[in-house]
């Protein structure tokens, strides 16, 4: 299993602590200061504590730990709820693992239930711990019969009926040896089904040099073949695709991270491309002047206007997470919104609710009192309005273990999990889902 995100795992580990500002609840628009701490309670949302199986090894005084990047990655619509995907920390590595959701949706459980395997006969270097299990993959495709397709070195599809068929196998190299930081590697992060297309972006590295791919499958998975990216200013970018945004036939992919997302330059670059034939050509672009530690986590289609989100660090302060988005109507010009007074928070995961309205989540670091404590961030959720830069902002707590998920049920209600627990919309509304 490859983990996503790998380099945010490694500026996150190293996160000292910066300030944290709370928006209120109330609408904010651009050039408008937030101020209070509203609970996402005001937004209609309902907290279930501890309603998540941790996905960690843990004991009598070991809480457990899951690495920035690790644990529940996504949320994907399963009948009258959800299956989750992601890794568990089974002691020794992460290994696959997914939750089913409960009636109700009220609580994810890890399914099947981790193993304590007997290895105390087993020399160390041969330890593996629990090997995780059910559908294997780093992005998890509803198919529209029932069916899920699991993306990551090798397809897979799970049937309705809970079957497993092993489909094709990407032609990319993946590093099975994290502890080998300079071999070839790949990594998957992105998958949708636009009509009878599976579409698959990630990103390959090949003599420690990184650039995107775009796979395609016109027979649900059971082949693949590779579709060319044209280049921007005579080469490809040193980022892969970050995540895919559809509406209907068209598509627009973003680069994961700009230019200056890890140095913090003042100013940066980040590619974009656009299909308007479901992902069989593309065009490319590139966004100037990114501001420092800009990163793009998410692309969709809401309210009658692109969203590219993502985070951002303040002038001059490595570690500050501050929204990101830009908008577009066409998929090809972009601006930067004013998110100043969406107060401060990474976004990282996206749904789109009620009315095709987007609802975004996302979390900043606390100031820590001990440098040796562990990172403690506060997540918010920010609910638009209908137009591109109006949102109400509700407080989702403070924890080592943000919202990392979001999805729209099928009977409309908002789901929003991290790896301890869940927030849900009350009441059935109208809409659809585009998991995180």
């Amino acid at each position: 299993m490859r983990t996503r995100g790998g380099k945010l795992a490694v500026v996150a580990s190293l996160v000292a602590g910066a300030a944290m500002v709370l928006g209120g609840c109330g609408k904010v628009h651009a050039g408008e200061a937030g101020t209070g701490d509203t609970s996402a309670v005001g937004l209609g949302f309902r907290k279930y504590a501890g309603a998540v199986g941790y996905p960690s090894v843990t004991g009598p005084h070991n809480k457990g730990y899951v690495a920035p990047g690790e644990g529940l990655r996504q949320l994907v619509p399963l009948g009258d709820c959800v299956l989750g995907e992601g890794t568990f920390a089974n002691g020794y590595h992460y290994v696959n693992v997914n939750w089913i959701g409960s009636r109700g949706c009220t609580k994810l459980s890890i399914t099947p239930k981790p193993g304590a395997d007997d290895e105390a006969d087993v020399p160390y270097s041969m330890r593996s711990g629990w090997l995780g299990g059910e559908l294997p993959g780093d992005v998890v495709v509803p198919w529209g019969d029932g069916s899920l397709t699991g993306v990551g070195s090798t397809l897979t599809r799970r049937m309705p009926d809970g079957e497993q068929v092993r489909l094709a196998t990407l032609p990319l190299t993946f590093n099975t040896h994290p502890e080998q930081e300079t071999a070839d590697d790949a990594s998957v992060n992105t998958a949708v089904k636009v009509g009878s297309l599976l579409l698959i972006g990630g990103g390959q590295t090949v003599n420690q040099v990184e650039s995107p791919y775009v796979f395609a499958s016109d027979d649900a998975g059971k082949t693949i073949r590779r579709v060319p990216l044209p280049t921007i200013d005579g080469g490809q970018p040193s980022t892969p695709v970050g995540d895919f945004g559809v509406n209907g036939r068209e598509v627009v992919a973003f680069g994961e991270a700009a230019t200056n997302a890890y140095d913090f330059h003042s100013s940066g670059t980040i590619p974009f491309w656009r299909s308007s034939d479901g992902g069989a050509h593309w065009t490319s672009g590139e966004i100037t002047g990114t501001p420092p530690g800009t990163r793009v986590h998410s692309v969709l289609y809401a309210s009658g206007h692109w969203f590219a989100v993502g985070g951002r660090a303040k002038a001059g302060a490595f570690y500050d997470s501050l929204p990101l988005i830009y908008t577009s109507r066409d998929g090809n010009h972009w601006t930067r919104m004013d998110t100043s007074a969406m107060g401060t928070g990474e976004i990282t995961a996206t749904t789109i609710g009620s009315a095709g309205r987007p609802v975004l989540v996302g979390s900043a670091p606390r100031p820590k009192s001990k440098p040796n404590t562990r990172t403690v961030l506060c997540a918010a959720v920010w609910v638009g309005d209908g137009t591109t830069t109006g949102f109400k902002r509700g407080g989702l707590g403070c924890s080592e273990d943000p919202p990392t998920a979001a999805v729209t049920l099928a009977d409309g209600r908002v789901l929003i999990a991290g790896n301890r627990d869940l927030w849900i919309s009350r009441g059935p509304r109208q809409g659809h889902g585009n998991g995180s």
